[in-house]
């Protein structure tokens, strides 16, 4: 009788096991213990046509795009669900219109909402060639709605990309001018009403932009802003692609100059598309276009070398 019941206990243990793996497990979950950086989802890489993604609330869903052609620009938006520990294969986005461009789809937290970059026309733009711009889709009983101009109407002649969202629902984003001459970062506020206020510039990465001897491209805010992931290229790497991932903190009521990140994570090809997941675990990026990375955020601390660090004695850059 006693061997029946530990028989029966012990299935009733595995039995448990199996149901909380199977409620806890997500897309995350396989990374919780690892101590250095680690490729992510190597089953949605594509060489040379790797992008930025995003996460649903509950991990088991990832949002990217991908280039149509090698030579075209034109993206589309793609969705993968984690089933049985690997991520399936991407499916098109069923709001994806093929007369236009995708992009940057970003999962809003707690809400059946995505929002993504797209150069469908808005109303008041007027160009022959509409640029990117911000939308927002509803989700309802398993499907989505018509896409709905999201704004900025201050900037719709602009390419405007790489958005992430804070915990408060600010968006910070990049913004290029319509004739490529100058790049400029943004943060827009989320209103009572739900909506967004017109944008404003987001000084600390524009300061930096003004410095000599740094290009600085995307960055990507933390969801409590207290830290940000932006990309540089020094200017002794002109005329490469080659950018590297950095890292600024919000301390003393202002941002700290920019720090290399150490740990593997930069190498001779080019580091950039940075995402912090919305729990604020992990950095996830991009490698040459061609493939995921992951670390703890909790990595990151002390694994950076300071600008004047890294550059030579002849170069210390002052931002």
């Amino acid at each position: 009788m006693k061997k029946r019941i530990k028989i029966a206990v012990g299935i009733f243990g595995l039995l448990v096991a199996s149901c909380t793996n199977y409620k806890t497990a997500n897309g995350l979950t396989k990374y919780e213990n690892i101590d250095s950086l680690t490729v992510f989802a190597p089953e949605l890489a594509v060489a040379r046509n790797t992008y930025k993604g995003s996460f649903s609330d509950d991990y088991n869903s990832f949002f990217f795009f991908r280039k149509k052609t090698k030579d075209q620009e034109k993206y589309i938006p793609y969705r993968s669900t984690f089933q049985k520990g690997k991520w399936n294969a991407p499916q098109v986005a069923e709001y994806y219109d093929e007369e236009y461009s995708f992009t940057y789809q970003l999962n809003v937290p707690k809400k059946d909402k995505l929002i993504f970059l797209s150069n469908m026309r808005t109303k008041n733009d007027t160009t022959d060639k509409p640029n990117y711009n911000f939308w927002s889709i509803e989700q309802s009983d398993g499907s989505y709605g018509l896409p709905k101009e999201l704004g900025p109407k201050s900037l719709i002649y602009n390419y405007n990309s790489q958005p992430s969202m804070a915990k408060s629902g600010s968006i910070f984003f990049t913004s290029d001018t319509p004739d490529w001459a100058h790049t400029y970062s943004y943060k827009m506020e989320l209103l009572d009403n739900d909506t967004y206020d017109e944008p404003k510039p987001f000084e600390p990465i524009n300061r930096w932009r003004s410095q000599q001897g740094l290009t600085i491209y995307e960055f990507a805010m933390a969801p409590n802003q207290d830290y940000l992931i932006v990309c540089i290229k020094e200017e002794s790497k002109k005329g490469t692609l080659n950018t590297d991932l950095y890292i600024s903190y919000f301390k003393n009521n202002d941002w700290t100059r920019p720090k290399k990140l150490n740990n593997g994570i930069n190498t001779a090809e080019t580091e950039n598309f940075p995402v912090i997941t919305a729990d604020g675990k992990y950095l996830i990026f991009t490698r040459a276009f061609s493939r995921f990375y992951i670390i703890p955020i909790d990595m990151l601390t002390g694994a950076a070398t300071s600008i004047e660090e890294s550059a030579s004695s002849k170069e210390k850059l002052q931002l």
